[in-house]
């Protein structure tokens, strides 16, 4: 079955005042539905209602919510009912996908850890989707109509022409925005011919590339560092504020300041996100295979010295857009195994170090004699890995150490890794 190709477009809201209200108005009765949805179903599950609770699907509860919403929620029929009814069907598959954890833990299975969902914050989620079907969002030019909200005017006008499948209205430092779910109706691209890149990613250096003739370095332009200063003194006044006037107790001046503190958040995400956009975009469209290092970037940040820097650098967010645009261009995408030493082998010779400190930013090989750039050697051994061979080599080591002469259980520890292509070990 031929795959079409969904893209997603963001773009800045112009609302006057009345539109504004009734967004925050909407936005409110999301909320409302949602946490309502949470409480029902928490009340149902740990109550034992029904068989193994198998009927508490997004569709009961939309049921049983439609049956008290007017005794409960009087105020919202003014309101649209398909944002009620949008924001239970979101928070439905989320409890689907936690009692789908909790039967297979009951089974005895170790599913991946999920939590449940949490209560939406007054203020703080600020959203809702209006849409019912294809096409009820229509755009002319800069303007697009909201259903119960009318014609709103946009920043930009649309970048892709299709159906609209749905459109989400969000509030994100004193800022509206909607975006757009496009079906375009264009067939994936065909794979096209080119280089295999490899891509070594980090903090300081955000992405190292190697296509087997030069080396790319793509810097990390770190906002989240460049912003602190700002942050940290907003941070102060509002601690000052606290401390004289209270918690509980706030003042025109403190809003301002939890203000500008959301203003600054929200510029470090979009400057952080308009480089990776435009960094991914022009490694995606370079054509033939781009392989990526697969990081453990959950476990990373545990680490104190590293955490701040590795959610500033946004390494997850990176490789997503990374996967998904080469889709969009035809370029194919692979993920290289987790556990392979891209670091510590040598690229020239295949030899594992033993060892290899952070500080150490030039790879030497005591080996072969081979040096160069730390980042650069390990795209050198990522744009040379093969996942195919690999994988049959594991498969050939697990056959023999489950022989009767071997020990089973244990794997087999080798320093010196499959050499990587000749072309590989060039110095140039």
């Amino acid at each position: 079955m031929e795959c079409v190709v969904i893209k997603a477009h963001r773009i800045a809201l112009i609302p006057n005042d009345r539109q504004a209200s009734l967004m925050a108005e909407h936005a409110g009765w999301a909320r409302v539905a949602s946490n309502w949805s949470i409480d029902r179903f928490a009340e149902a599950w740990f109550t034992g209602e029904g068989e193994d609770n198998e009927w508490l699907s997004d569709m009961d509860l939309r049921r049983q919510f439609n049956a008290v919403k007017r005794d409960l929620f009087p105020w919202s029929r003014k309101l649209s009912q398909n944002v009620a009814k949008n924001a239970i069907i979101h928070t439905g598959k989320g409890l689907e996908v936690w009692g789908a954890y909790k039967r297979a833990l009951k089974k005895g299975k170790r599913p991946r850890r999920v939590g449940f969902p949490k209560h939406r914050k007054r203020g703080k989620h600020m959203s809702f989707t209006p849409t019912n079907g294809r096409n009820t969002i229509r755009v002319d030019g800069d303007r697009v109509r909201i259903p119960a909200i009318g014609w709103v005017r946009m920043r930009e006008p649309l970048r892709f022409a299709g159906d609209i499948l749905s459109a989400t209205v969000s509030l994100e430092a004193d800022r509206w925005f909607i975006a757009f779910q496009v079906d375009t109706g264009e067939p994936e691209p065909p794979k096209r011919p080119g280089p295999t890149v490899g891509i070594d990613m980090g903090i300081q250096v955000l992405a190292m590339l190697w296509d087997g003739d030069k080396r790319t370095k793509i810097l990390n332009p770190r906002p989240l560092q460049e912003a602190l200063a700002e942050l940290r003194r907003i941070d102060k006044a509002i601690s000052r504020s606290i401390k004289v006037h209270g918690k509980h107790r706030t003042s025109h001046r403190r809003e301002a300041l939890y203000a500008q503190r959301r203003r600054q958040h929200a510029r470090v995400s979009h400057l952080r996100n308009d480089h990776h956009h435009r960094t991914t975009t022009a490694i995606a469209k370079r054509g033939g295979m781009v392989k990526v290092e697969t990081l453990h970037i959950a476990g990373m940040q545990r680490n104190r010295r590293l955490g701040r820097a590795l959610s500033d650098a946004g390494l997850g967010e990176f490789v997503r857009m990374l996967e998904y645009k080469c889709a969009w261009y035809g370029t194919a995408f692979e993920k290289v195994d987790r556990w392979y030493p891209s670091s510590k082998t040598c690229s020239a010779c295949g030899t594992v170090k033993q060892s290899l400190l952070l500080s150490e930013r030039t790879y030497r090989c005591l080996q072969c004699g081979f040096a160069c750039d730390r980042d650069e050697n390990a795209a050198r051994n990522i744009q040379a890995f093969d996942t195919a061979a690999r994988s049959a080599v594991a498969d050939a080591e697990t056959r023999k150490s489950s022989q009767p002469n071997g020990l089973p259980g244990r794997r087999s520890v080798n320093q010196t890794a499959p050499a990587p292509p000749v072309h590989n070990a060039r110095l140039g």
